[in-house]
């Protein structure tokens, strides 16, 4: 069976076109759901989460993945790097101007 976009049920059996909409705007909800939960944390929240399960994933035996990266300890390198940079910048908001500063 091709997959496309990592959609596809693990069982072998192909979604219909509705199914797969519906597959799409249910990951749409539930990024929705943490960035109202969340609000300006979304982004690390919601990266450092992720970095913590495909971490956990590769630590319970699956060292590969449907995301393009392939391999869940780059996937958790990405993102806790993401979490990292996104939570500073929140939390530090002139930091941009001094590093614009310090290019000029």
């Amino acid at each position: 069976m091709k997959k496309e976009f990592g959609l596809e049920p693990g069982t072998g059996i192909q979604m219909t076109q509705g199914e797969k909409y519906e597959s799409i705007a249910f990951t749409f909800c539930k990024v929705a759901t943490v960035a109202l939960l969340a609000q300006k944390f979304t982004l690390p929240v919601a990266a450092g989460l992720s970095a913590i399960f495909y971490l956990a994933a590769y630590v319970k035996g699956k060292h590969d993945t449907r995301c393009w990266l392939r391999w869940p300890l780059l996937i958790a390198g990405l993102w806790a790097w993401v979490c990292a940079v996104s939570l500073y910048t929140i939390l530090n908001p002139g930091i941009w101007r001094h590093i614009i500063n310090w290019i000029n």
